[in-house]
Parts: C-alpha cells; structure tokens; sequence
C-alpha cells in the first residue's frame, strides 16, 4: 500500500517518551506516521501536509494542544480530519473545544485504548 492511499496521521505530544511510544503503536497500523514534538512543530507540519487524523496532547508548553485544534478547526483544508484529544486533565477542554475533536482519551492512556480509538478514527 502506497502512501498516497494510506492515511496519514499526525502524532503531536511533548513528552518525547510518549511521543516515542504512541510511535510505536500507531507505526503497526497502515498509516504515514508523522510525529511532532509539540504545538510550534505540528502547525510547521501542517502548514504543507492534510492528515487524516490528528492524534494530539493538549498539555503542552509555548503553543498548546488548544492552540493547535483551535488553529486546525479554524482552517477549511481539515474539514475533514480528525481528532483524538490525549489528556490528563479533561476539565481543560471546556464545552466548546470538546465539540471540536471526535475522542477525548484521559491519560495514562492504554495502549488498546489507543489503538482502538485510531482505528475507529481512521475506519480500520
């Protein structure tokens, strides 16, 4: 399978072992797999690619996970993509921002959790 017909899903989080580790496990579905080590390098990302899927933490330091889904839902060109939130403390999404993403996970997050919310976010 090409990468032009896989998905391609973005993988944002601050926390390089995370980050590695959610790597691990997304890296076994049929997915592009593109990984940002917080808010500033998901929007340089986004800024030349479309994913399907968004798979971001909201607590991050300098440009948030808010911040990055307020930026995407803002932007006509990810109508289309999805969002899976990671977060430690939920309450930071108020009603609003939780109306932007498709599924919130609350950290520790397992990683059969994760697998199955991506799956159900891509329709594997």
């Amino acid at each position: 399978m090409s990468d032009l017909v896989r998905p391609q899903v973005l993988l944002v989080d601050d926390e390089q072992d995370l980050l590695d580790l959610f790597g691990v496990i997304l890296g076994r579905l049929p997915c592009q797999l593109l990984k940002a080590a917080g808010g500033q390098e998901a929007l340089n990302i986004l800024a030349t690619e479309t994913p399907t899927l968004i798979v971001l933490d909201i607590a991050m330091p300098g440009v948030t996970g808010l911040d990055v889904l307020r930026a995407v839902r803002s932007d006509p060109r990810f109508d289309r993509t999805r969002i899976v939130v990671l977060t430690a403390v939920p309450i930071m999404l108020d009603r609003a921002d939780a109306q932007l993403v498709n599924t919130i996970l609350t950290k520790p997050i397992t990683m059969l959790a994760l697998d199955k919310a991506v799956r159900a976010a891509l329709g594997l």
